[in-house]
C-alpha cells in the first residue's frame, strides 16, 4: 500500500478507520480467506495453460486431456463460491462499521456545545453524517477488498511469471517502478478534490436548507433571483470539482493501460529472440504470456480503486474532526418538566 502514499496524518486515519473493524474480526477473517482463495484462481487458470498446450495439444496426452477441462470446471465453481462469500462478507463488515460510526457522530452533534453550531454549518454537519460518512464504506469494503483480492492476483502471477522465466519477468517488470510513481501522483490529486468534493456538497446541502427553512422569508422579500445563483454558484463547483477528479481518473487508467502494454511488447519481442526462443516450450510461452494478459485487470483494478479509497479517507478525517471536538459537560442539576 506504499505506492497509495498512505502515510504520516492519512495512515493515522485509515488506521484509525481500519480500528471499527476490530469488533468484527471474525466476519473480516472470513471475507479474507474468501479474497485469499479468489486470488489463487487467477495464477491457477494461467498455470493450467502450460500442460494444456504442451501435453494436451503438442504431445497429445490422453490423461491431461480428459483431466484439465475437470480441473477448469474446478477452479471456476471455487472463484464463485470464493467470491461470493467474500463480497457478502465484507460488505457486512463495511455496513456495520458505517453503523457504528454514523451513530457515535450523532451522538457527538447531540452533547456539542451551543457555540459549536453557532459557527457551524447545519447542511456541512448534515453533510458529514449523510455523505461523508457513506464515502467511507469505500474505504472499509470495496477498497480492502481490491487491495486485498487484486493485490495476491498480482503476486500470485508475478510469481508464476518468474518461475516460467525470470529472463522475460524482469523485461516486464521494467514498467513497474513508472506505474508506481504515477499512481503515487494521482492519489494526492484524489485526495484533495475529494476532501473540496465533500466540502462543496455541503455548501449545497446548506443552501438547500436555508431556502427550504426560510421559503416564505424568500417568497416575501423577493430573493428567488437571489437564491437561485447561490444555487447555481455552489452547485456549478461541486461540477467543477467532479469533473477534475473524473479527468485524473480517466487520464491515469490509459496511461497505466500503455505502460502495460509496452511491457508485454518487450515480452514478446524479447521471447522470440534467437538466443532466448529454444529455451521456452510453447506452453511455457502461453502460459507466461496468460499471465502477463491477466495481470491487467487487477492493476487497473488497483488504479480505478484508488479514487473511492483517498474519497474514503478525507471523509473519514472530517468525521474524526467532528468526533474529536470537546463535548459539553452536563454542568445543570435541575431536570425539566412539563
Amino acid at each position: 500500500m506504499r505506492f497509495l502514499r498512505l502515510d504520516g496524518g492519512v495512515l493515522k486515519v485509515y488506521r484509525r478507520l481500519l480500528g471499527y473493524v476490530v469488533p468484527f474480526w471474525q466476519i473480516f477473517a472470513l471475507a479474507v480467506l474468501g479474497m485469499v482463495a479468489y486470488a489463487l484462481t487467477q495464477p491457477a487458470f494461467a498455470a493450467l495453460v502450460k500442460p494444456l498446450l504442451d501435453k494436451s495439444f503438442v504431445q497429445h496426452n490422453t490423461q491431461s486431456i480428459r483431466l484439465i477441462p475437470v480441473l477448469v470446471i474446478g477452479l471456476f465453481v471455487l472463484r464463485g463460491v470464493a467470491g461470493f462469500f467474500s463480497t457478502y462478507f465484507i460488505s457486512w463488515v463495511g455496513r456495520s462499521v458505517i453503523k457504528r460510526l454514523r451513530g457515535e457522530a450523532f451522538g457527538k452533534l447531540l452533547r456539542l456545545p451551543t457555540r459549536f453550531y453557532d459557527t457551524s454549518s447545519s447542511g456541512v454537519l448534515v453533510s458529514k453524517l449523510t455523505y461523508n460518512i457513506e464515502q467511507v464504506a469505500e474505504a472499509t469494503t470495496n477498497a480492502i477488498t481490491v487491495l486485498i483480492r487484486d493485490g495476491l492476483t498480482i503476486l500470485g502471477l508475478i510469481g508464476l511469471m518468474f518461475y516460467l522465466s525470470w529472463v522475460l519477468s524482469v523485461f516486464i517488470l521494467v514498467v513497474g517502478p513508472l506505474i508506481a510513481l504515477l499512481v503515487r501522483f494521482v492519489s494526492d490529486r484524489f485526495r484533495r478534490y475529494s476532501s473540496r468534493i465533500q466540502d462543496s456538497m455541503g455548501d449545497v446541502t446548506r443552501v438547500s436548507e436555508e431556502v427550504i427553512a426560510g421559503h416564505r422569508v424568500v417568497k416575501l422579500f423577493g430573493g428567488l433571483e437571489q437564491e437561485t445563483a447561490n444555487f447555481e454558484r455552489v452547485n456549478e463547483h461541486n461540477r467543477y470539482l467532479n469533473m477534475k477528479l473524473v479527468l485524473v481518473n480517466a487520464g491515469s487508467s490509459p496511461i497505466i493501460q500503455l505502460l502495460a502494454g509496452i511491457g508485454m511488447a518487450l515480452v514478446i519481442y524479447i521471447a522470440t529472440l534467437p538466443t532466448v526462443l529454444p529455451t521456452i516450450s510453447v506452453g511455457t510461452f502461453g502460459s507466461f504470456l496468460s499471465a502477463v494478459l491477466l495481470l491487467m485487470a487487477p492493476l487497473k483494478h488497483l488504479t480505478d480503486i484508488n479514487a473511492p479509497l483517498q474519497k474514503g479517507i478525507a471523509a473519514g478525517q472530517s468525521i474524526f474532526e467532528l468526533l474529536d471536538e470537546e463535548s459539553e459537560t452536563a454542568g445543570g442539576t435541575r431536570a425539566l418538566t412539563r
